[in-house]
């Protein structure tokens, strides 16, 4: 992947530790060579769209593996010196069944270290067993030291007499101590992938950002006068954890080998409340590897439902929502939630723990569910894209983060700018834009397109610094978010500043210029807006404007580049209200103005679809292309693609004959949330 600076071969290489041992795509209909020649396209089966037995293949994809989280305890009949006493061979016998790669251990320093300074080399021999058996079974592991999961105590030493263990000096070197004794006995080890200094749970003690950065420091510092070539990885997300402590993880995520994204309950519940197979809640968890990937690959972390409220095949079809737009959008692999259900007392409510890691893949009695299922197939269909040969487009539009998310209450932007950043990220990929997330101090550089919905405000030298972007070609899209802009707004936007109109409850949109930005059309809707400005000519094209006569959208060419100015905070509008029945007219001008926008820079996807809900991922090879469609939607559904080169035939990803289309259009059906994987070549 391409990272936010563009370092693709530091994933790479960082990924290739792991084994590379190795739902079919729906029918394709078929259509003429010009969407002009016929308004209906012509089906031709594709029956051959199926795997078919060909030549020895990759078990899995080792620059994309799939793991789970194995937790020591299962049943809550069960106390923490059971620490992993259960029949896990038979466990990780099912893991390498289902072609899973990865296992993430738990170290209990309360059963390692049961009085200070004096280590029990049985329970030491015991995770040596366990490391064996993972490795018997063709796994990797990656080791956590430091994680609670409220049930286990993995941490809570009798003899910490309640110091803090994040940052009382003695218990941070008793832990310095802990790890270096596992890592001197378990470094030869080539089942271990990497060291995991804490889980989230755990690191939501720290206060502070520095006494965070502190302590992973004084860690990592540990490890490496003993190993230095293991990644060494902090699973916390930077942007769900800052949503729960006020505390910032990246100079802490910065020092490590890999970044972890973790869409948590209640960062779900603030940012995405609603159904997790429809809507916003499908597009929440690759929004949060791109919001953590900055110039790091991305594990995505506890990937799976939170509670019990889905049926069986609602969690299967989320899990696979989650697992293929991980694929899609760059990340570095997957690490399931936990492989069982937790077995607790019947009594209500049914779950104990805050951190969500009581649901699993399997149920208590390790019966596979649906969604282990869901998991083993993707492994089977992603081993066959070949991240060494196949490069996923790199995204050269950017949704901007502001600053001022970091600065705490009465400022609001801290609650108002992710949900309006997830919305504006939504609204490109169902313009079809390939795009990913920037902050303020990024280099803007790098993209060819940047996208700031409803700031309130930004900093100074943000502000020159977007200016030096358009001038020099790039691309700017704004939406005003309240109170006095910048002066700056006049010579980059080209409009005058008249003040703020206040609340609206309806928005209107007549169009002035056809054609300019996208095909728009002309709307009253009723959204409950909490701000309009009103803006003065000043040079700017005016696009539309609003049942007044006052501008709704403006473009202005400054210096090389075109600045695209929205009257109105549009992305924080749906995001605040019912975002799974925002008016489809104004969701609409979002999707026409991003995309034309990103096509007339030249960042555009080079398949056009008709379909909103269904994203694409087109990885680019040397003879030939792979592309990823899914779904987002609960209803089923025909994505009609068109292509800039002509198509020759189309393919299962896994294998079988090739359908011949010979046509630049032809359409995908998909199932509610359903995937299709397909292999393009070209004539």
């Amino acid at each position: 992947m391409p990272t936010r600076r563009g370092s693709g071969d530091r994933r790479r290489s960082r990924l290739e530790r792991p084994s590379a041992e190795g739902g079919a795509s729906a029918p394709v209909e078929s259509g003429p060579s010009s969407a002009t020649d016929a308004p209906e396209p012509t089906v031709a089966r594709a029956d051959a769209l199926v795997e078919a037995p060909a030549g020895k293949v990759p078990r899995r994809n080792a620059m994309f593996p799939v793991g789970v989280n194995y937790y020591p305890l299962d049943t809550e009949a069960m106390g923490w010196e059971d620490w992993y006493q259960r029949d896990f061979d038979a466990d990780f016998a099912a893991f390498s069944e289902a072609r899973f790669a990865l296992v993430r251990l738990f170290v209990s320093w309360k059963k390692l270290e049961p009085q200070v300074g004096q280590y029990d080399e049985d329970a030491l021999e015991h995770f040596a067993e366990v490391l064996s058996a993972a490795r018997e079974n063709r796994l990797q592991a990656i080791v956590c030291f430091f994680a609670d999961d409220r049930h286990a105590e993995m941490v809570d030493v009798p003899w910490g007499k309640r110091r803090d263990p994040l940052t009382d000096p003695y218990l941070i070197s008793r832990e310095v101590a802990l790890v270096q004794r596992v890592v001197n006995r378990f470094r030869g080890e080539p089942v271990v992938f990497g060291w995991d200094l804490a889980n989230e749970a755990f690191a939501s003690g720290f206060q502070s950002a520095e006494a965070f950065s502190t302590w992973t420091r004084t860690l990592r510092e540990s490890i490496r006068e003993i190993d230095s070539e293991r990644p060494i990885i902090v699973s916390v997300d930077p942007e769900a954890f800052y949503r729960h402590r006020s505390v910032d993880a990246i100079p802490a995520i910065d020092q490590c080998e890999f970044a972890v994204s973790h869409a948590t309950a209640s960062y779900r519940a603030y940012a995405a409340e609603g159904p997790i197979t429809s809507g916003p809640g499908t597009y929440l968890d690759s929004f949060l590897v791109h919001s953590a990937a900055r110039d790091l690959p991305v594990l995505m972390d506890d990937v799976g439902v939170f509670s019990l409220d889905n049926s069986p095949a609602e969690e299967a079809a989320y899990l696979r929502t989650v697992l293929y737009s991980g694929l899609m959008n760059g990340a570095a692999g997957v690490l399931l939630r936990r492989y069982r259900d937790l077995d607790i007392e019947c009594r209500e409510p049914y779950y104990r723990d805050p951190f969500e890691v009581l649901v699993g893949v399997a149920d208590v009695a390790g019966r596979p569910k649906p969604a282990c299922a869901e998991a083993s197939a993707f492994v089977r269909v992603a081993a066959r894209v070949d991240l060494r040969r196949y490069t996923l487009i790199h995204a050269r539009t950017a949704i901007l983060i502001p600053a001022e998310r970091y600065e705490p209450l009465p400022n609001l932007a801290g609650l108002y700018d992710p949900r309006a950043c997830l919305q504006a990220y939504i609204s490109a990929k169902e313009a079809h834009i390939p795009v990913t997330i920037a902050r303020e101090n990024d280099d803007l550089g790098a993209y060819s397109v940047i996208v700031v919905p409803g700031a309130f405000r930004l900093g100074a030298d943000t502000w020159a610094r977007l200016a030096e972007f358009v001038q020099q070609g790039g691309s700017l899209v704004l939406s005003y978010g309240g109170g006095d802009p910048d002066p700056a707004m006049r010579g980059i936007f080209g409009v005058e500043f008249l003040g703020d109109g206040g609340n609206r409850s309806k928005l209107s949109c007549r169009i002035a210029q056809p054609d300019v930005l996208g095909s728009l059309r002309a709307f009253d809707a009723p959204i409950e807006l909490p701000c309009y400005a009103l803006l003065g000519h000043g040079g700017a094209t005016v696009v539309a404007t609003d049942h007044r006569g006052s501008p709704l959208l403006t473009l202005n060419q400054f210096g090389q580049g075109r600045a695209v100015c929205i009257a109105a905070p549009l992305e924080r509008a749906i995001a605040q209200g019912d975002a799974w029945a925002a008016p489809e007219p104004v969701t609409e001008l979002l999707r026409e103005v991003y995309g034309a926008v990103a096509r007339t820079a030249g960042c555009g996807t080079p398949v056009e679809c008709g379909e909103p809900a269904v994203e694409l991922a087109l990885f680019n090879g040397v003879e030939d292309d792979i592309l990823l469609l899914l779904n987002h939607g609960p209803t089923k559904r025909t994505a009609h693609l068109t292509f800039e080169r002509f198509v020759a035939s189309i393919s299962d990803v896994r294998g079988g004959t090739p359908v011949e289309v010979g046509s630049t259009t032809f359409g995908v059906p998909l199932e509610p949330n359903g995937v299709a994987t397909l292999r393009l070549a070209y004539k």
